[in-house]
């Protein structure tokens, strides 16, 4: 009897811990559901967390300072002769952006079959190469650079002007881009928008190559949500962009500012606002695209032929280039509000270098001469006939 009972009070103890098992199970899951309903921020800022660490390993994972210096060297090598925008090296410098752009899967962007877009109608200037990928999201995205350089010089032991970091560093930075979005795509975490890419030609000439791309758009400049512009990013002191854009171009530095806090470069931001106009992203600004230019100071090889591969730094390039892809798909992401097209508040000036157009003068009046009264002429003494 006895041993009946400590079963029976032994099986009602199991019992009673079951229960309060049970009670314990709803009390976890009744607090797991309140956590998802009051508190679903607490739950979506660390899916977004996640996500961003994600998005900054990829970018980082696909621009390093190897490729970077090795595009410098190609694009900056004397093959390419020094990349004179009227020129044969320009188009052989313009075919070799094209290929890249090929070989990255970067499709046709001046129009469904064609990188290329003319910059006037002289047959030796090298063309802008443009270059796409297609988001479906609103609004576009243009990530640029200028490849031309200088003409050699005519004397001297060494003739090219090489211009490693005058452009070669930022066509380098655009193509280092192109790869990490294209790397960001593919594990479903690329930009929402179209990215277009384009190499100018004729920077150095008067920005020839973006004031005809502002002219003859291959989207409408309303919808463009910014430009990052690339030209001169691997000199100076490590670890340091200057960066300008003015009062236009802040909703780009705002979300270079927001992307810098993964990437850790020192930003110098709008300390030239002479800069504003001093490279291809002056003609988007004088339409109100906003705009920014990622650039160093001059140098002292700042066009001179000693602007070699061999003194640029590598890594500066691509963190510019981590920032720049960081930055921009973030960008494509945000709310976006359409822009009316505007005409440049002020008339733009002839670019630097072109052919001035000297007006014919107007034929002058006639004017009736003066008479002149005839010199009077002795007469010539005629000998008598004998």
């Amino acid at each position: 009897m006895t041993s009946m009972i400590s079963m029976l009070n032994m099986i009602s103890m199991l019992n009673m811990i079951s229960m309060l098992n049970m009670l314990n199970m709803h009390r976890l899951v009744l607090a797991t559901i309140l956590l998802f309903v009051l508190c679903p921020s607490t739950v979506s800022h660390a899916d977004d967390a996640a996500d961003k660490a994600k998005l900054v390993a990829t970018i980082k994972g696909a621009i390093g300072a190897d490729a970077v210096r090795a595009d410098i060297a190609a694009l900056s090598s004397d093959e390419m002769g020094g990349r004179f925008f009227r020129s044969p090296f320009a188009e052989k410098a313009a075919k070799w952006v094209q290929v890249s752009m090929e070989t990255i899967g970067i499709a046709p962007g001046a129009s469904s079959d064609s990188f290329r877009q003319l910059i006037d109608k002289n047959p030796e200037s090298g063309p802008n190469i443009i270059g796409v990928m297609t988001g479906s999201g609103d609004g576009f995205i243009i990530i640029s650079a200028h490849y031309d350089h200088l003409r050699p010089r005519r004397t001297g032991t060494d003739k090219i002007f090489n211009g490693a970091d005058d452009n070669a560093s930022g066509i380098a930075g655009m193509l280092a881009v192109a790869r990490a979005m294209k790397a960001c795509t593919a594990a479903g975490n690329g930009p929402a928008c179209t990215i277009i890419f384009i190499a100018f030609n004729g920077e150095e000439a008067g920005l020839l190559g973006s004031r005809a791309y502002v002219k003859s758009p291959t989207v409408p400049l309303g919808k463009i949500r910014g430009v990052f512009n690339m030209d001169m990013i691997s000199r100076g002191p490590p670890r340091q962009i200057f960066i300008d854009g003015g009062a236009v171009g802040l909703p780009v530095v705002d979300a270079l500012k927001a992307a810098n806090e993964s990437i850790g470069l020192k930003l110098r931001l709008d300390e030239h606002p002479d800069w504003l106009d001093r490279s291809d992203q002056g003609p988007f600004l004088a339409r109100r695209v906003p705009a920014v230019l990622f650039s160093v100071e001059d140098h002292e090889d700042y066009h001179q032929v000693s602007d070699e591969v061999g003194k640029v730094d590598a890594g500066l390039a691509s963190e510019v280039a981590q920032l720049v892809a960081l930055a921009a798909i973030n960008l494509s992401r945000s709310p976006f509000v359409e822009r009316e097209n505007v005409k440049p508040s002020t008339p733009e000036q002839p670019p630097i270098g072109a052919e001035k157009i000297v007006p014919t003068p107007a034929p002058a009046t006639p004017v009736a001469p003066t008479p002149v009264a005839p010199t009077p002429v002795a007469p010539t003494p005629v000998a008598p006939k004998s």
